[in-house]
């Protein structure tokens, strides 16, 4: 009882705060179902308008303890390269996450990038409970209550329950210049994926830090059953824009039917 407490007190905590006057801002009902378990993984094809460019990844790695809190580990990998007549570009992204199972809570916040042969590497420590976070080496800075990483907010996407006539605002982004975070839902479609017929709501975030949702044009497909997977992006990346389509996938049921 205690811990569902504690995730409507959280749930509050995203409206709180100054927001636009003109993007509405509605509590984010929050599922008491978890729409992910550790094992989850999800593959996807990436490509380049046509052109298939290379594969990503999405998945719940499992759960860690992270200076006493339980933790799960996410991880976001993509992997492509375009090699046209005039334009070639390689990248090698990674981006992990450790985030509380109760809130979503953010303790640390990795990136790794490598473009053009170049490592591009970030490392955040962040304290929810003194409401700061570390960057690197750099002195500790001020952050938000129940604090919230890039990677957070598409877990945080698949457990809210969005409607297209309610975008909300989500003052929860770790670094309190990137907030709100918006999550609309645009509408709802249908498509095949992963050898089967999926629904899903169309989702638009938009995360100033991001690479992939900074310019508020990406879009994510989330399914609209116990799933809740994601089953396509659309984003931006160094090299244009991409789009990742689901074609394999391991759900939280075929984990919990696996014998112990």
């Amino acid at each position: 009882m205690l811990r569902r407490l504690t995730c409507v007190a959280y749930a509050l905590l995203a409206v709180s705060g100054s927001t636009p006057p003109d993007t509405p801002v509605v509590a984010p009902p929050v599922s008491e179902h978890r729409a992910f378990l550790p094992g989850e993984l999800a593959i996807y094809d990436v490509r380049y308008g046509r052109l298939h460019v290379g594969e990503a990844t999405l998945g719940v790695l499992g759960v860690d303890t992270i200076r006493g809190h339980t933790a799960f580990h996410f991880r976001l990998t993509v992997s492509a390269r375009v090699n046209l007549l005039l334009y070639r570009y390689t990248l090698h992204d990674t981006l992990e996450s450790w985030s509380d199972t109760s809130t979503l809570a953010s303790f640390q916040f990795t990136q790794r990038q490598w473009h053009k042969g170049k490592l591009r590497s970030k490392q955040y420590e962040i304290f929810p409970e003194r409401q700061t976070f570390v960057d690197g080496d750099q002195p500790e800075q001020p952050s938000v209550a129940a604090p919230m990483d890039d990677l957070g907010f598409l877990f945080l996407a698949r457990q809210t329950r969005l409607e297209s006539a309610n975008p909300i605002n989500v003052p929860r982004h770790f670094k309190p210049a990137t907030n709100p975070v918006v999550l609309a839902a645009v509408r709802e479609d249908s498509l095949e994926a992963a050898g089967r017929h999926w629904g899903a709501v169309v989702v638009r975030p938009q995360i100033k830090t991001s690479t992939m949702f900074a310019d508020g044009r990406g879009l994510v497909w989330i399914a609209t059953d116990s799933t809740r997977a994601i089953i396509q992006l659309q984003a931006s990346l160094p090299i244009g824009s991409v789009t990742m389509r689901l074609k394999s996938y391991r759900s939280q049921a075929e984990i919990t039917r696996r014998p112990h």
